[in-house]
């Protein structure tokens, strides 16, 4: 009984994560404000790992609002930008950001969802987007990318400036992000997720792996720790095998470990102590 009592105590203390990681230097949304984001039957999980026919139509979005920073009462629209800040390159992103979906005007469905991958209540919109939805295509030659969706409330008479009136289908480069949000006086997302997205060789296109692991033949320059500097994960996956990756056929599959605990706290040293004291504590009882 102590155990669990400890356990308790130790998941109520755990802080709530903004999404994408603030490390990574771009706009989070806060506590935890996961925007549901479903290709088919993959749920993405913030960090999951995808070969590029994954994400290749567009996704389901929907809004859970449980979460503290979504106000239930809301009737408004919202916007949704998805952009990728690794292009080309994660190490060298010259590109950056790419924008892969840009829609206003989204809104609520009143039509009831029937589905267990889709949490929360769908998103709609009947009128064209400003940038149509661009699946991730990342180069062949470079390690995945990272595509972050971003959910904001949309303020009434939304009016696009000047300056950015010529992004479009046709031009979706070098967008300016952060000067975006400032000039149309958007706050926080109140919900974002985000994935990875590999076109290399290696990866068959219809990999999926959970948050934390690694593609068959490794990630290469992948970030993984939440830093916008590449970190080396190494030339192959790890050999540990809890769980199997999804393939067609296209490539070889490596086996995936479980995501298991360790990669819950990969990079978050508090958590990490958190932790570490739980199971010193358990150890004498």
């Amino acid at each position: 009984m102590r155990s669990n009592s400890l356990i308790a105590i130790a998941l109520s203390l755990t802080p709530a994560l903004a999404v994408p990681p603030e490390d990574f230097g771009f706009p989070s949304a806060p506590d935890d404000t996961i925007l549901s984001v479903t290709y088919g039957s993959n749920a993405v999980q913030p960090g999951t790992l995808f070969g590029i026919d994954v994400p290749a139509s567009m996704p389901d979005i929907a809004v859970n609002e449980t979460y503290d920073a979504l106000d239930d009462d809301y009737k408004g629209q919202y916007l949704l930008l998805m952009v990728d800040p690794d292009a080309s390159y994660p190490e060298n992103p010259t590109n950056r950001f790419i924008i892969h979906w840009w829609q206003e005007g989204l809104t609520t469905s009143t039509t009831e969802v029937n589905s267990t991958s889709i949490d929360g209540t769908r998103l709609v919109n009947s009128t064209a987007p400003r940038v149509s939805y661009r699946r991730p295509r990342p180069p062949t030659n470079s390690s995945a990318h990272r595509y972050i969706q971003y959910l904001f409330e949309q303020p009434d008479n939304f009016q696009v400036p000047e300056a950015y009136s010529g992004y479009n289908d046709q031009n979706i480069t070098k967008f300016p992000l952060e000067q975006f949000l400032e000039a149309v006086s958007l706050e926080d997302p109140v919900a974002a997720n985000y994935f990875y997205c590999s076109n290399q060789t290696a990866v068959p296109a219809t990999f999926v792996a959970a948050p934390g692991e690694q593609y068959p033949g490794g990630n290469g320059a992948m970030i993984t720790q939440g830093t916008n500097e590449p970190t080396s994960t190494g030339a192959s996956s790890s050999a540990s095998a809890t769980g199997t990756a999804t393939s067609s056929g296209t490539g070889p599959v490596s086996p995936i470990p479980s995501a298991g605990m360790g990669n819950i706290v990969k990079g978050d040293s508090s958590l990490k102590g958190l932790f570490l004291a739980i199971g010193a504590s358990l150890a004498f009882l």
